[in-house]
C-alpha cells in the first residue's frame, strides 16, 4: 500500500505544474457535464437518484467510483463546490453507498481545503478502500475509508512532508 500511496503522491505533486493559469478554471465541471459523462456508466435511475442526493447549484471538482463498502457494487465519492455555500478554497466531499444498484445513500459529507487547485483533493478506489488525498502548507495526507454498516469508517491516515528541495530526485 505504501508504494501505491507514493505513486499517487508523486502524481498529485506533478499535477499543479501541468496546469497553466488559463487551464485552472478547467478543473471543475458543470453538474450537467458530469451527469452526461456518468450516463455511460450509470443507469438513468441511478443518475436520477444520485442527483436527488446532491445540492442543486453545484460544480463537480473530482470523483471516483468502485466498491468500498464490500458488497461488490460501485460506490461513489465526489467533490463538489456549491454556489454560495462551500467555503472558499474548499470542496465538499460526498461519500455515497450503492444500494442494490438502484439508488445511492449518502453516508458522509466532509469538507476539505485545497491550496493551488481543487484537484489536490483527489480520490482513488482500490482494494475495497476509498483513498482521499489533501494537503496543508507542509504535508500531503492520504486517508483511507471504508463503508461499514452504513457508516464511513477511517482505515488510516498517512502523512508525507512536502519537501520541495527534493522534488524530482
Amino acid at each position: 500500500m505504501n508504494q501505491m500511496i507514493k505513486y499517487f503522491a508523486l502524481t498529485l505533486f506533478i499535477i499543479p505544474f501541468i496546469y497553466t493559469s488559463e487551464s485552472r478554471s478547467q478543473d471543475v465541471m458543470d453538474f450537467e457535464d458530469f451527469m452526461g459523462m456518468m450516463s455511460e456508466t450509470l443507469t438513468e435511475t441511478q443518475l436520477d437518484e444520485l442527483s436527488y442526493n446532491l445540492p442543486w447549484n453545484i460544480r463537480v471538482a473530482g470523483y471516483a467510483y468502485g466498491d468500498f463498502s464490500g458488497d461488490g457494487k460501485d460506490d461513489i465519492v465526489l467533490s463538489i463546490i456549491e454556489k454560495d455555500e462551500t467555503p472558499k478554497k474548499s470542496v465538499d466531499v460526498y461519500f455515497f453507498e450503492n444500494v442494490d444498484n438502484q439508488t445511492y445513500k449518502r453516508v458522509k459529507k466532509k469538507t476539505y481545503k485545497w491550496y493551488e487547485i481543487t484537484l489536490e483533493v483527489a480520490f482513488l478506489v482500490k482494494d475495497g478502500k476509498c483513498f482521499v488525498t489533501y494537503r496543508d502548507d507542509n504535508s500531503w495526507y492520504f486517508s483511507s475509508f471504508e463503508i461499514q454498516n452504513e457508516k464511513l469508517v477511517s482505515a488510516g491516515v498517512e502523512k508525507f512532508p512536502i519537501e520541495f528541495e527534493n522534488a524530482g530526485n
